[in-house]
């Protein structure tokens, strides 16, 4: 089976329009600001998941990580597409979506104080999902 990871990454610049919505559709097209923005952004791995938790009709609900990825799709295809920014509301919404839900099948998940003080530290700054792991960053 294959794992399938998410991590959240945070970064103060606002996206545009344009670049969000090549984002929400997968699309192979340049993306100068945005790819600038993920490059910099603080991340942190929020857990991970495999082809069971989509099996027999599951909803994304059967485990925290695919929770906060449907929440955030969401939140930035649902009226304008655009890059969520991270506030009060938000933060408490996503750390609603991961606590463990009775019918959760056996994820990864990291720690939810982990996930609060990010989420908490980054207060007023763009918020997306990345499924590939963070580029290298200089020492």
């Amino acid at each position: 089976m294959i794992n399938n990871h998410l991590w959240l990454a945070a970064f103060p610049e606002p996206i545009p329009e344009a670049e969000a919505h090549i984002y929400w559709r997968m699309k192979d097209l340049p993306t100068p600001i945005l790819d600038r923005a993920l490059k910099h952004a603080t991340h942190l791995h929020i857990g991970s998941w495999q082809d069971l938790h989509w099996q027999d009709g599951a909803e994304p609900g059967r485990c925290p990580a695919l929770r906060i990825s449907a929440r955030m799709f969401y939140r930035g295809t649902i009226g304008d597409w655009k890059v969520p920014i991270l506030d009060e509301p938000l933060r408490d919404e996503l750390l609603a979506f991961y606590q463990p839900r009775p019918g959760d099948l056996p994820a990864e998940v990291a720690d939810t104080e982990k996930l609060a003080a990010f989420l908490t530290a980054h207060l007023g700054w763009s918020l997306l999902c990345e499924e590939q792991p963070p580029p290298a960053q200089p020492e």
